[in-house]
């Protein structure tokens, strides 16, 4: 009995285990703060919050990434060789880290404090979507 008791145990404690681990989908959408257009065929500037290691994702031709991640875990973002944050552009730190579980229940939209160079920088919040908005790089800016 006692066997059967601990078999049970330890089958439940894995089941919970294994559900926690389970891979879940969501889209990074990147949109273009000066014109409203998506950011097409662009690399995502995206990290793992748990060690910190690149993660290596494109848009698509609707400016949308895909990323399969544990449910509890967290991403951040930067800029890239391609595009800076519209939040990033008066040298400030913006918040740049985002729950996959607040993304799946209610979406994010990335807040950009006016003003800046990005003057279309709203949109509405999607269950399983975070939404940044950056620009291509100017002329002499990107050091």
């Amino acid at each position: 009995m006692n066997h059967c008791l601990l078999g049970l145990s330890l089958f439940v404690l894995f089941s919970i285990a294994g559900a926690q681990e389970k891979a879940v989908t969501i889209q990074i959408k990147l949109v273009n703060g000066q014109t409203g257009n998506p950011m097409k065929n662009m690399q995502v500037g995206l990290e793992d919050g748990a060690d910190y290691h690149e993660i290596s994702l494109r848009t698509n031709e609707s400016g949308i990434a895909s990323l399969s991640t544990k449910s509890d875990a967290v991403i951040l973002t930067h800029n890239t060789d391609e595009y800076v944050n519209c939040g990033d552009e008066r040298g400030g730190l913006i918040h740049n880290d985002f729950k996959i579980s607040q993304i799946l229940s209610t979406g994010i939209v990335q807040l950009i404090e006016q003003p800046n160079l990005c003057s279309k920088t709203s949109s509405g919040a999607k269950p399983g979507v975070l939404v940044l908005f950056v620009r291509p790089w100017r002329f002499g800016e990107k050091i």
